[in-house]
């Protein structure tokens, strides 16, 4: 019997807000937001901000960029399911969540840094990917910004689909 295949979307957008403008130019320009959707639809996505852990709704984002990808990843039931435990997990304790900029300013020095209960939005997709057999990223999770991960999942052998401009 095939194993039932489950897919993971990762949309890596660009805002235009402060931090995200200095983002763009220490990245080498690029995405400046990473953010992970388990429903098809891809109504929501979780991701961090400078608010802490948050359900984000793309559709309804004046400051996002038109240049926007969504990287489907097709990944086991068993991994879809963890991952989505872990997401609830943090979703259940999202006011003991927060923004990790010290962990932002120490990726952009290619130093890995990891606080307890603090995340900035690539670190936090990266690290729930991890929860799959299939998806195989190369660096520590906090060492990832947008541009990297992008490149990395467009690597994977479990690419399913790549959307621009999605939404």
């Amino acid at each position: 019997m095939k194993e039932k295949k489950k897919i993971v979307a990762v949309l890596l957008t660009r805002y235009s807000d402060r931090m995200s403008d200095v983002l763009y130019y220490i990245n080498g320009r690029g995405f400046t937001h990473a953010a992970i959707a388990l429903d098809d639809e891809n109504e929501y996505f979780y991701s961090f901000n400078i608010k802490g852990f948050r359900r984000e709704y793309p559709k309804g984002h004046k400051n996002r960029s038109k240049n926007s990808v969504i990287i489907k990843l097709e990944v086991s039931e068993e991994c879809f399911e963890r991952m989505k435990r872990r997401i609830e997990a943090m979703e259940r304790i999202k006011d003991k969540l927060h923004y990790s900029l010290i962990g932002l300013m120490f990726c952009c020095l290619h130093i890995p840094f990891k606080l307890k209960n603090h995340y900035f939005c690539s670190q936090f997709v990266a690290e729930v990917l991890k929860l799959s057999d299939r998806i195989v990223l190369s660096k520590d999770n906090s060492l990832y910004l947008p541009n990297s991960l992008s490149d990395e999942l467009c690597r994977q052998s479990c690419l399913n689909e790549i959307v621009y401009d999605p939404i």
